[in-house]
């Protein structure tokens, strides 16, 4: 049992206020965990407290107060006096780097508490808890639980089963007991003596910016982002395959650094990523491309049972870690100091269909024009579309209704899904206690929740943007064990920003692939790569790869921790997985993810709340 502070290959930090009490607690880890990086407050007491690279944390002195920010960015101490020498309080020290390009958490300290907030897309996301009378956070929920002796929550555990997912909040929810997790939109406050509580720190901007002008924010966000991290020179590497990861691929060969640029090559027959890659790196010729051929590329699912990842939440993430840390194994062979990827660009490109409805009060003929066109595409019946569309039904009132729904198989139906989100489902193999917890916790959360905006369209944009960062934020943890930065600069601050700007009837037409970002690459990208239209389907690499490693698989229902606990049987996962339907491999994920994460617990003592 190795206590998950002790692991070298993980970063992490805590924020404590400036008090005694919360000073000895520091000072009992210090000395459990020797080597520790170090931040005080003005008094000398531990501030800032855990494991980081040197370059990733700036700090600012101003009398009494401090500021600090931590991840990638470009800032330096004199950047940060200058920027933070006219605010007086917490809330608005942190405001004052607003302005600034990257991806990192900004922490603010005076005599009055400390503020805290990570991005606006939840990819770094803070953590809070309270250790006796000490109220602490940090970026990890399992460090978070580590110091307030918190125990895994078998209740929110079981929501993470919800198929196709939890619905929000409930995804946002860390499922470790008495730890509760920021809102992107909000800034967490600490007082000496004083409860944790949050506040709210920012709204999306209105959707009132033309294509062009939309455009232009989204280039100027994207060079910015990149640039960044290119600044320092050297090597670095960019996964080369869809439109979002070409888009970073140009303006990374537009810097001082050298470029590697990566390809996949699937067994796919669907999978086209490959000669537009091609095209590209020939079009920009200062990149040097490396094509990974099917044989060198690790498959879906491979390799469960010899994960070492330490997450703090379970994560889908572990189906693909061969896959994803073998790119990053690749741009290592290079000499790659980081590694760029696209993802984050569909949450934020791809308008969802949910998106109509929310135009019909501002474009309705516009608005009707493509329900029209998707009607027909996905072949909704009209009867569908009139029930989805005149669904008024409150956040609040949807909720509920899930737990009436909420059953052992899959919804028969396939309706439109243009309201607050999907119906949910469990796998068959989840048992009927587990379910019943399901139900109450639904029509529970139905009494009070709101939803991320006033309408499905944007409530679901927003949703799917957490919940794609919170998948990155777990790759990223991948492969920087493996000694490999990850950047993701699709869910950057202003790169969210501009792409939440633009006018809905010009980024949410169903026959216009991504307008928004050819738009705002119209002479970085090569015109014929802009020219693409679609993006690789990965599914039935996927398949095949589960059906390929359906032996390994089943070994998860062999103790299973999830049957000690009570929420599955295992001899109803291994009779399906021997037969499996069309659906089963898209039920299993989320138990996959369960189970890992459960196993992986084991490996770490808790340390029950550091005395």
């Amino acid at each position: 049992m190795v206590d998950v502070m002790f692991d070298a290959g993980l970063s992490w930090f805590v924020v404590l206020p400036d008090s005694d009490p919360a000073d000895a607690r520091a000072e009992a880890v210090r000395q459990r965990v020797p080597g520790l990086d170090r931040v005080t407050h003005a008094s000398g007491r531990t501030w800032l407290l855990g494991r980081w690279a040197p370059a990733e944390t700036v700090v600012a002195r101003f009398g009494d107060r401090s500021l600090a920010v931590l991840g990638e960015h470009r800032l330096t101490t004199r950047d940060l006096s200058g920027l933070g020498s006219t605010a007086r309080d917490a809330a608005a020290l942190c405001d004052s780097v607003r302005g600034e390009p990257g991806s990192f958490h900004v922490l603010a300290a005076t005599a009055d508490g400390i503020a805290a907030h990570g991005t606006l897309s939840g990819y770094r996301r803070l953590f809070f808890g309270q250790a006796g009378s000490v109220p602490v956070a940090g970026d990890r929920a399992d460090v978070v639980a580590e110091l307030t002796g918190a125990d895994v929550d078998e209740e929110r555990l079981a929501v993470r089963m919800l198929l196709p997912v939890a619905p929000w909040p409930l995804f946002w929810q860390p499922v470790w007991r008495g730890v509760e997790a920021v809102r992107p939109d909000e800034r967490l406050l600490l007082t000496v003596g004083g409860a944790p509580r949050t506040a709210r720190r920012w709204q999306p901007p209105p959707m009132d910016r033309s294509l062009a002008g939309a455009g232009a924010l989204l280039r100027d966000a994207l060079t910015a982002a990149v640039h960044t991290r290119t600044a320092a020179g050297g090597v670095v590497a960019s996964d080369l395959s869809g439109l979002d990861s070409t888009a970073l691929c140009c303006l990374a060969a537009r810097s001082e650094a050298a470029v590697v640029a990566l390809t996949c090559v699937t067994d796919d027959p669907l999978d086209n990523d490959l000669p537009w890659a091609v095209r590209t790196a020939e079009a920009l010729g200062t990149v040097v491309h490396d094509v990974i051929p099917p044989e060198e590329f690790p498959s879906p699912y491979g390799g469960l049972d010899a994960a070492a990842d330490r997450f703090d939440e379970p994560t889908t993430a572990v189906i693909y870690r061969g896959t994803f840390l073998a790119l990053s194994r690749r741009a290592l062979g290079h000499g790659a100091r980081l590694r760029f990827s696209g993802f984050g660009g569909d949450e934020l490109l791809i308008a969802d269909p949910a998106l109509q409805l929310t135009m019909l009060r501002t474009h309705p003929r516009t608005a009707i024009r493509h329900l029209r066109h998707l009607r027909r595409a996905l072949r909704w019946t009209r009867r569908e579309v009139l029930a989805a569309a005149t669904d008024r039904r409150a956040y609040r009132a949807w909720m509920s209704s899930l737990a009436a729904g909420l059953g052992t198989s899959a919804p028969t139906v396939h309706r439109p899904v243009l309201g607050w989100g999907p119906p949910a489902h469990v796998a068959p193999w989840v048992s009927g206690d587990a379910v019943a917890v399901l139900r109450r916790i639904l029509r529970e959360q139905g009494e009070h929740v709101s939803g991320l905006a006033g309408d499905g369209g944007e409530h679901g944009r927003l949703a799917a943007l957490y919940l794609g960062a919170a998948m990155n934020r777990h790759l990223a943890q991948m492969t920087r064990g493996a000694g490999l930065p990850l950047a993701v600069p699709f869910f950057d601050d202003h790169v969210v920003e501009a792409c939440l700007a633009a006018r809905l009837p010009d980024v949410t037409g169903p026959r216009h692939y991504k307008p928004l970002l050819g738009e705002a690459m119209r002479g970085i990208v090569p015109a014929a790569s802009l020219a693409r239209r679609d993006k690789a389907e990965t599914t039935i690499v996927a398949n095949r790869s589960a059906v390929d490693h359906r032996e390994q698989l089943l070994t998860l229902a062999d103790d299973s921790r999830l049957a000690q606990r009570g929420l599955i049987d295992p001899a109803t996962v291994r009779t399906i997985l021997r037969s499996p339907t069309e659906r089963t491999w898209f039920d299993f994920d989320q138990t996959i993810a369960c189970e890992t994460w459960l196993r992986g617990v084991e490996t770490t003592a808790p340390m029950r709340g550091v005395r």
